[in-house]
């Protein structure tokens, strides 16, 4: 291991030098959603079996419903949709499913505990996230991951007698934006009686054609969405995966997710029109349905209509907020920032 200066040591870290040692940490955990989530747990995966700590590695996912990239029967064979695949690229990697967390807003409906999806409360706020108030990320993915740890928190602090160690993998990289690469490989976030945690970036510095590379040489699947249509494998579809309609989306992802789902384009047009609130300043859902019904541009591949009872209810609960008056005031700012601090990854 490479040794730093001592005032460019992580402070606070479990092990203090520039890397964790595995062996350190009672949980090593990996954030999976996209091609740099798998490629950290590939990357992990390698090194906690050469430390002889396997048995620690977890998954996790925070399902974000319908607003994820789908699943999508086509020519023949079914796709699977993201929250399928990534418990799939779990396994793929030895990680048995007793150990991969999967984790969901939820809210009370009468006396019955449902799933809330991101566009449901985007109409209750009235207001849409964007780079600087990644509420989204906050409520819908880090909270609840935390949330989801609690319960092995809690039987471990017991038979440890001290607070829980656990590494948090998150596979966030450099060339995505100035401050990602500004960002700590390795660093405390959390310390406190019952838990100590520390965030390790293993492919900070992996380009994205380092990643590809490794996602190819592996063999483990990819989501579909990254294709110019499923089971292409040319990768001339989206450059990122999370949220289809992704408040950081390019231009170009945009647009091919407004034509892969014109139904879930409607909904975010509908409650950009009825909250007075943009989806993105620079790029309202007004301007994407017009740039997506002109010619040129990414061809989706395919379209999804997605008229099921599941899109009915989603759709109907959205309504039923915009007809009820905002709680929280919607901002008319917007900040085009790209930084994203705060985000788990969506690669």
């Amino acid at each position: 291991m490479s040794q730093l200066p001592l005032l460019e040591l992580p402070q606070h870290t479990i092990t203090p030098a520039p890397e964790p040692d595995l062996c350190d940490y009672d949980i090593v955990v990996v954030g999976l959603s996209g091609k740099d989530g798998v490629t950290a747990l590939m990357e992990m995966a390698a090194r906690c079996r050469a430390a002889g700590v396997f048995d620690r590695l977890w998954t996790v996912h925070a399902d974000l419903g319908l607003m994820e990239a789908p699943g999508v029967h086509f020519e023949g064979r079914y796709y699977p949709s993201n929250r399928e695949l990534v418990a799939l690229q779990s396994t793929y990697f030895g990680v048995p499913a007793s150990r991969h967390i999967e984790t969901h807003r939820t809210v009370l409906d009468g006396t019955t505990w449902r799933d809330q999806t991101l566009i449901e409360y985007v109409a209750m706020k009235g207001m849409f996230p964007d780079a600087a108030r990644r509420w989204c990320t906050s409520d819908l993915k880090s909270t609840k991951i935390k949330a989801a740890l609690t319960p092995l928190v809690r039987h471990l602090r017991k038979q440890l007698d001290r607070p829980v160690r656990i590494l948090n993998v998150l596979g966030l990289r450099a060339d995505e934006s100035t401050h990602r690469a500004e960002r700590p490989t390795y660093q405390c976030t959390t310390s406190n009686q019952h838990r100590h945690v520390d965030e390790h970036l293993p492919c900070h510095h992996f380009s994205t054609a380092q990643v590809w590379r490794a996602i190819e040489d592996s063999g483990v699947p990819y989501h579909w969405w990254y294709d110019s249509a499923p089971g292409r494998g040319d990768r001339a579809g989206a450059s990122r995966l999370s949220c289809s309609l992704c408040i950081l989306g390019s231009k170009g992802d945009s647009i091919l997710a407004v034509r892969r789902r014109p139904r879930l384009a409607a909904l975010y047009h509908e409650v950009e029109q009825r909250t007075g609130h943009l989806f993105k300043l620079d790029l309202p859902m007004s301007r994407l349905l017009k740039l997506a019904a002109q010619p040129g541009g990414p061809d989706p591949g395919v379209v999804l209509d997605e008229q099921n009872p599941e899109f009915d209810a989603l759709e109907a609960r959205v309504r039923r907020h915009l007809d009820q008056p905002v709680k929280l005031k919607a901002s008319t700012a917007h900040t085009t920032d790209p930084g994203c601090l705060a985000c788990t990854g969506c690669g």
